[in-house]
């Protein structure tokens, strides 16, 4: 009879879990700083020799308002924002770069076109006024018809972007929308810098991108612009932005960037487990098995996160999808991984004794998931940083969710004692659990112990043990306890186990014994009186005693005087009886003379 396996409550209590967690966030980490290195060294060179920017600056009337008024009643705002947007042209003096300016509120303002001119745009941007509305839409129309009119010979390579500086929401969001949407259709990146009540959701929605807005406050209005410089390339699964490169670079790139971090996390999972049961770390074919394993789980997770990312980010061009980008795009990212880790806890189940296959890739998928929203939170950061920690995150929420898995499921598992402190558990199941002291042959390594001593193994809801020495096969109960080598291994089951094992006897009244009764002295019972059982007893024939001894009565005493007197021996016969003898009569009286 088989027993329905039922997680058990307390299974986060195992130390494996803290072990695994360890493990897989140092590997994943590893991993991940080299694959860092490999983007770093594979990254195309950044396209500044043909970048087309056009600068969209709000010039509405609440850009006028919030004190500190400077020359021409101008507001601090838009003080501010023409300081760091001349910074942001003194910083592309390149003689490649082709810089617009426009301004809108109530209407649209071409204030300059596309020029490499650094004082034609500085006067351009001086010169921004309006303290109107906010007419977004009609200026990011006109942001994409200036970014077009470029010259025949130098549209082949140019990076065109529309960089967007506004505090609030435009008159018709609609309108907005709909031309930012156009926009990205034809090629152009939007990049956003809000501050003041501009609303960073609706500005994704305007880039297609959440990590394309800056939200910055008043005075950090030059940090914003810096940002925003940086963001000049398509994203993908563990970088910002791709560049210029194809689809299938960016995707192989990526690929080998999850390679590298999955293989150092199975490495290191593997290597774990392996010093856990005190065997050697790796050895030559487990470390090929695990490498192979970890390749596999992640250029799969890797790849498949990326096409689902590049699926989400075109899916924010079209209309009804567009509004769900900012949702879709991480949950993008957060399959991917999932993916990964599914894969790499089905193959870690191969190393793992009785670990279930399908068990370990459920695990596995809930860590990736786990990881792989700190992972887009992290991202945040900057793709190093976000990159390494997230990996690192990604790596220990693994490692533990299969640790979770092992020790919540199994109905029985060895407590294996090295003495001090340290215990672990080693999962039974249908897989024999060998300890010996062959750490090539055994799963648990026993020191001092025969190279093959004994084994376990669990089915049909009993626990079966081996001993190798006698050759005897018996089977033991929970709780059973031996010494091997050095160690000391206890059988332990579930709470389920104990139940099925124990006998279904139904509990019945038993009633309380009576009182005991004290014994009094009664008088003794007559002859003719029944036995306690109230039965007579049998008679039986027996032969009559014999008729008393008659003894001769006295005589009878002489009546005249001169009978002698009888007088009593008083010596017994040997009888018991007395013999009476007589007396001699007294001498007859003298006669008178």
């Amino acid at each position: 009879m088989t027993t329905l396996a039922v997680p058990q409550l307390n299974a986060f209590a195992d130390p494996k879990l803290r072990r695994f967690a360890l493990w897989g966030a140092a590997g994943c980490f590893l991993g991940a700083l080299i694959g860092q290195l490999f983007l770093a060294v594979t990254r195309p060179p950044t396209p500044n020799h043909r970048q087309a920017v056009s600068l969209l600056i709000d010039c509405s009337g609440s850009m006028l308002i919030g004190g500190g008024g400077a020359e021409g009643g101008v507001g601090q705002k838009l003080h501010e924002v023409k300081t760091a947007a001349t910074d942001f042209v003194s910083r592309h003096r390149s003689p490649d770069d082709r810089i617009g300016v426009i301004g809108f509120g109530r209407s649209v303002h071409r204030a300059a076109p596309l020029t490499d001119d650094a004082g034609q745009l500085k006067d351009a941007i001086a010169g921004l006024f309006d303290g109107g509305g906010t007419m977004m839409g009609p200026a990011l129309e006109a942001a994409a018809s200036q970014l077009d009119d470029l010259p025949e010979d130098w549209r082949d390579g140019v990076t065109r972007s529309t960089l967007l500086f506004t505090d609030g929401m435009p008159d018709n969001p609609t309108a907005a929308l709909t031309a930012a949407r156009r926009s990205r259709q034809a090629g152009l990146r939007i990049v956003a810098i809000g501050t003041g009540d501009a609303d960073t959701d609706f500005l994704a929605q305007v880039t297609g991108d959440r990590k394309l807005v800056f939200h910055v406050g008043s005075g950090d209005f030059a940090e914003g612009f810096q940002q925003a410089e940086k963001a000049i390339y398509r994203g993908s699964l563990v970088e910002s932005g791709g560049g210029r490169e194809s689809v299938l670079r960016t995707l192989l790139r990526t690929a080998i960037w999850g390679l590298l971090a999955a293989c150092g996390m199975s490495l290191a999972l593997v290597a774990g487990q392996n010093r856990y049961v005190h065997r050697a770390a790796l050895s030559a074919k487990e470390a090929l098995a695990a490498s192979l394993g970890g390749a596999a789980a992640g250029v799969c997770g890797a790849v498949a996160g990326q096409i689902l990312f590049s699926i989400a980010t075109a899916s924010a061009n079209l209309p009804v999808l567009g509004t769900l980008a900012a949702i879709t795009i991480p949950l993008a990212r957060v399959a991917g991984w999932m993916v990964m880790g599914l894969l790499a806890g089905w193959g870690l189940s191969w190393f793992v004794p009785n670990l279930h296959a399908a068990r370990a890739a459920l695990g596995g998928a809930l860590g990736g998931a786990l990881g792989g929203l700190a992972f887009v939170v992290l991202a945040l950061a900057g793709d190093f940083l976000g990159a390494v920690l997230g990996a690192a995150i990604l790596g220990a929420a693994i490692g533990m969710m299969l640790a979770w898995i092992e020790a919540a499921f199994r109905q029985a598992w060895l407590e294996v004692h090295y003495g001090g402190k340290e215990v672990i558990n080693v999962s039974l199941g249908a897989q024999p659990v060998k300890i010996g002291g062959d750490s090539r042959a055994c799963q648990v390594y026993a020191r001092g112990a025969r190279p093959l001593a004994c084994q376990y193994t669990f089915a049909d809801g009993a626990v079966h043990y081996v001993d190798f020495a006698t050759e005897k096969s018996t089977t033991v109960e929970v709780g059973h306890e031996q010494e091997i080598g050095g160690v000391r291994v206890i059988v332990r089951g579930s709470r389920a186990l104990h139940d099925a094992a124990a006998p279904a006897v139904r509990p019945t009244h038993v009633e309380p014994p009576p009182p005991p009764k004290i014994a009094r002295p009664s008088a003794a019972a007559p002859p003719d009186a029944l036995p306690p059982d109230g039965k007579t007893p049998a008679r039986t024939l027996t032969a009559p005693p014999p008729p008393p001894r008659k003894t001769a009565p006295p005589e009878p005493p002489a009546t005249s005087s001169t009978a002698p007197p009888v007088a009593e021996s008083a010596h017994p016969t040997q009888a018991g009886t007395r013999v009476i003898r007589p007396v001699p009569p007294p001498p007859p009286p003298r006669k008178k003379e």
